[in-house]
């Protein structure tokens, strides 16, 4: 299967290249990107190379999908976003994304996600999309919630994640 390119106002999102791999650094060695992520803060180009290389590694084996969120205006990549545990035959993914400090509060992410969803649940055939973030990630909880997902509950030390259990609030997408 050819990696599907989705197109919106201000983003192309397509597949990763190494060719990416600075713009990925860029945002993926800052803490405050990092607070709730699953990941250590990238302390070298490489890191970002080897996040390239196990999103599309997925893609390859087909379980999941990471798009480049990359800014039509300056060719540059601001983050990613796709789906991975992915159980075709549950009818069922995970969401997951990150964004560039830079473009925060300018609605980048809910653009890039519409058109995923619409792929997940046509291309895909979806039933359902699941989010799991951080209590505390409000600006997640709010992207969520505008997009229609409902807050199902709240799974106590869910993840062990930097050395510490952490809890996660699950959301969920049904297509009716």
């Amino acid at each position: 299967m050819e990696f599907p390119v989705l197109e919106t106002e201000r983003l192309i999102l397509r597949q990763l290249t190494l060719n990416d791999t600075e713009d990925l650094f860029e945002y993926f060695s800052q803490d405050k990107v990092m607070e709730y992520y699953d990941l250590e803060t990238f302390k070298t180009s490489e890191d970002a190379q080897q996040i390239i290389q196990h999103f599309n590694n997925e893609f390859e084996k087909g379980k999941g999908f990471r798009w480049a969120l990359e800014l039509k205006s300056e060719k540059k990549v601001i983050g990613t976003c796709g789906y991975h545990n992915w159980f075709p035959e549950h009818f069922r993914a995970e969401i997951g994304y990150e964004l560039n400090p830079l473009f925060w509060q300018k609605s980048y992410m809910k653009e890039a996600i519409l058109p995923i969803l619409t792929f997940g649940f046509e291309s895909m055939r979806l039933h359902r999309v699941d989010a799991f973030i951080d209590p505390a990630n409000i600006s997640s909880e709010k992207l969520l919630t505008s997009l229609n997902f409902q807050e199902e509950g709240t799974l106590k030390d869910y993840f062990f994640e930097k050395g510490k259990f952490v809890d996660a609030t699950i959301f969920g997408l049904i297509n009716r």
